[in-house]
């Protein structure tokens, strides 16, 4: 079964993407091919939006930006179509970044909570979980986190603070 991952966000629908997601769709019933369509978050590349990735067993290739009378042409010889922008993970400007935040953007569906799961999604929750609320602060305090006030108060100090509150409700 064939693999293709077309954006769902805002900027990807803005420029075609859920037309393309469409004709990819019809071309493979058309052709009578087997394709999972994940519709999965932007990468941040949006020169290339639809960014259209289809997984091989080297990674997933990029091609983009696509139109729906591009998604032919990916049926017939997607290593020589004129859109293709060769691994996703290697294109430079995702290949010089280190994403934190970020980190799972555009690799599976943004509301599947399996798909989260399947990349490890939950493991900071799983982690904090198993830790008791003073040690939690003392996390949040060492990582630098900061309020987005003006005055960009440590979150792990305001944390603390109201968990040494005495108060039953904070």
């Amino acid at each position: 079964m064939m693999r293709v991952y077309v954006p769902c966000d805002a900027a990807a629908l803005a420029v075609g993407a859920d037309r393309v997601a469409a004709a990819l769709t019809r071309e493979a019933a058309a052709r009578g091919i087997e394709i999972a369509l994940i519709r999965n978050g932007s990468r941040g590349m949006f020169w290339l939006e639809p960014l259209v990735e289809i997984e091989t067993p080297q990674g997933r290739t990029g091609f983009g930006p696509l139109t729906a009378a591009d998604v032919p042409a990916l049926f017939d010889a997607p290593a020589t179509h004129p859109k293709a922008v060769g691994l996703v993970e290697d294109i430079p400007f995702l290949a010089r970044q280190q994403r934190l935040t970020f980190a799972r953007c555009g690799i599976g569906a943004p509301l599947s909570l399996t798909d989260d799961d399947t990349h490890g999604g939950w493991a900071g929750l799983e982690r904090a979980r198993a830790l008791t609320p003073a040690a939690i602060c003392a996390e949040v305090l060492a990582s630098g986190l900061r309020g987005r006030g003006g005055a960009g108060f440590p979150t792990g100090a305001k944390w603390e603070t109201v968990r040494k509150a005495p108060a039953p409700q904070k």
